[in-house]
């Protein structure tokens, strides 16, 4: 039987689950690819802050209008120490805002905070991904810890790669015990479990949605708090363990997109083919990588010389294939056959 395939970050402990044979669904595009982005929350959402003298003066305005709320009788400073704690979790420090106007202002940069935190702890951005396949026996090196061996209970890696199953234990317990991406929901708020499941909650959540202030922070789309690239930039797909690139072509004529390009880096199995880049089978696979814009990497990095530029060599194989697999071989022999006939009637001309 063909292998099965699944893509996994290590260090979220979440996975696509079972993509199926490599040739079914290597050109199909993947949701993962929005997950190798950093995290960026508009910074309009720091608008949202308010200082000690306008802090107090709500609190004695809602003090004045409702006399009857304890909550509001405690110092603004324990108040803000609540939030902070309850930051841990954002859908509860989003409830803590609710409670009322005064609570909403005065917990704008705490709310902030949470949210991105919130959001990175799904985003793969800079973790250890690997495309792995059922029937890897070893797995690469360097890409596990002790402590991650030991939490996940695998096998110690043998010398003698015929009697390795450390690979094919890590593609089952990823499988059965690591969190399927797909089922991670856009919608921050309203798609969270604990919303959908508690009718009273929800309904809370969606009156406090019609008032625009609050509209923002509670329909939070992941889609849209992530890394976006402007005209005359270039998504770049980086290797930071290794310090290596591959900036991705513009072209909508091409094939060739982020997702290939990680599939065939990341690759590997108990197989050669494992990865569609010949001879530099899963280079990449086990390796902290992420995915950022040109001009970003050159903020951070410069023209720093340590950093390795791979693209030619991955994007002109993988162009190949593409070729090659939108033109089988019966039909490319036709069209070699033909061009054969060409050069020679050339030939007979130029005679």
């Amino acid at each position: 039987m063909a292998e099965e395939w699944q893509l996994v970050s290590v260090d979220n402990r979440a996975s696509s689950g079972h993509l199926g044979k490599l040739k079914k669904f290597f050109w199909n595009p993947s949701r993962a690819v929005s997950f190798l982005k950093a995290v960026v929350v508009p910074s309009t959402y720091k608008l949202d802050t308010r200082t000690p003298g306008d802090q107090a003066k709500a609190q004695r305005a809602a003090l004045e209008s409702q006399s009857s709320a304890l909550l509001l009788t405690l110092p603004i400073e324990l108040l803000l120490i609540i939030a902070e704690d309850l930051g841990k979790d954002y859908l509860h420090l989003l409830c803590f805002s609710l409670t009322c106007t005064f609570l909403w202002e005065i917990t704008g940069h705490a709310r902030y905070h949470s949210l991105c935190s919130e959001l990175k702890k799904e985003s793969w951005s800079g973790s250890r991904i690997i495309l792995i396949g059922d029937r890897a026996k070893g797995l690469p090196k360097s890409m596990l810890t002790h402590e991650d061996k030991q939490e996940l209970g695998l096998p110690r890696q043998r010398k003698d790669i015929r009697f390795n199953v450390a690979g094919r234990a890590f593609y089952r317990v990823a499988q059965d015990s690591f969190r399927n991406f797909s089922h991670i929901p856009n919608d921050l708020i309203l798609g969270d479990r604990r919303v959908r499941t508690n009718s009273k909650l929800r309904g809370e959540l969606l009156n406090a949605n019609r008032n625009e202030q609050c509209m923002r922070w509670i329909s939070i789309n992941r889609d849209n708090c992530v890394l976006k690239r402007q005209d005359g930039d270039f998504w770049m797909l980086r290797n930071l363990s290794q310090r290596e690139y591959v900036l991705l072509p513009h072209s909508r004529v091409s094939k060739v997109s982020v997702t290939q390009v990680l599939y065939s880096l990341v690759g590997e199995s108990e197989y050669s083919y494992c990865s569609y880049s010949d001879g530099d089978e899963g280079k990449w696979a086990g390796d902290r990588i992420d995915l950022t814009v040109l001009s970003i990497h050159q903020q951070e990095h410069g023209n720093d010389a340590k950093w390795m530029d791979i693209t030619f060599y991955i994007i002109q194989q993988l162009e190949e294939l593409a070729y090659e697999t939108e033109f089988p071989e019966e039909v490319r022999a036709l069209m070699y056959e033909e061009e054969e006939e060409e050069e020679e009637e050339d030939l007979e001309e130029s005679d």
